[in-house]
């Protein structure tokens, strides 16, 4: 499949392989778009998913956050509280890659539900359950670090060579921020598709310079890059927003990711409008944002 992937169509996410997913990403020269979106709050528009509405405003994946895999029901505003919908039911109203945060804490962090770990047993049931991908990431407060996440990778690759694997952090998580660049290699050598650092602008340090570093390194590695917002600035304003897309594309990153510090579990969807607009152009910002068949 010869396809960028913001032109894929429903039918291709379904039958396209890792490889060929990872090709597209690498072949739409940074006009990849990726959306978190916590699933275990009430979205903030009624009848729709949060997911719903971030692939109406131009996402390409999906990122579930807070998603149990052992109990994946994605929330719903309606007049019952209780509506949910199902991995399937989201993968068929959006037409796009649909993932979700599996978290490497430490055996001393308790306060998570098991099935927000990695595990053996939550990385076949994402794969039970039809993820496309996992991204091992780590949420506020989890003290996730990067040796945990290398650790995580081996332990996916081990359960499955054909899911698509995102790695790395896009914030102090609890335990600092860390822009180790000798442990990419290591990431790749594991089996990661994807590897994420913030964002330009987005933790103390970070500029438009270092992510470069940071994505010429993974790039050398043979990974794909991510730039992630991911500090709640998702909700600050869209000439932010503008800006950071500029950076972390000039940077080099395959995939902008915007994270869910919005209202209501996802980003202001005028945000990821603007994202899209400013990564990919009217026309296939237009284009994404209608092609969901």
């Amino acid at each position: 499949m010869n396809k960028r992937l913001f032109d894929f169509t429903a039918n291709d996410f379904l039958s396209a392989s890792r490889k060929e997913i990872v090709d597209s990403i690498r072949n739409s020269e940074g006009r990849t778009i990726m959306v978190e979106n916590v699933v275990a709050i009430t979205p903030p528009i009624d009848v729709v998913s949060g997911a719903e509405i971030a692939a109406a405003f131009g996402a390409d994946m999906i990122t579930l956050n807070c998603l149990d895999v052992f109990d994946p029901k994605i929330k719903v505003l309606s007049e019952n509280p209780e509506d949910t919908m199902s991995i399937q039911e989201v993968k068929d109203a959006t037409g796009r890659l649909i993932g979700c945060n599996l978290e490497p804490v430490p055996d001393n962090v308790q306060h998570i539900d098991v099935g927000r770990t990695v595990t053996k047993e939550t990385v076949e049931r994402a794969i039970e359950i039809g993820l496309d991908y996992v991204m091992l990431t780590g949420n506020p407060g989890n003290a996730v670090t990067q040796e945990t996440i290398l650790e995580a990778i081996s332990l996916v690759r081990q359960v499955s060579q054909d899911i698509i694997v995102i790695a790395g952090k896009m914030h102090a998580g609890g335990v600092g921020n860390d822009y180790n660049l000798d442990i990419i290699k290591h990431f790749a050598e594991a089996g990661a598709d994807v590897m994420m650092f913030p964002a330009p602008y987005t933790t103390p340090g970070v500029d438009a310079n270092l992510a470069r570093e940071m994505m010429s390194t993974v790039h050398q590695s043979g990974m794909l890059g991510m730039l992630a917002i991911g500090t709640s600035q998702e909700g600050a304003s869209e000439s932010y927003i503008e800006q950071v897309a500029m950076a972390s594309k000039a940077a080099g990153a395959d995939i902008v990711h915007i994270g869910d510090g919005g209202y209501s579990g996802i980003a202001p969807p005028e945000n990821i409008m603007q994202l899209g607009l400013t990564l990919r152009g009217r026309r296939h910002q237009y284009k994404r944002m209608a092609n969901r068949r």
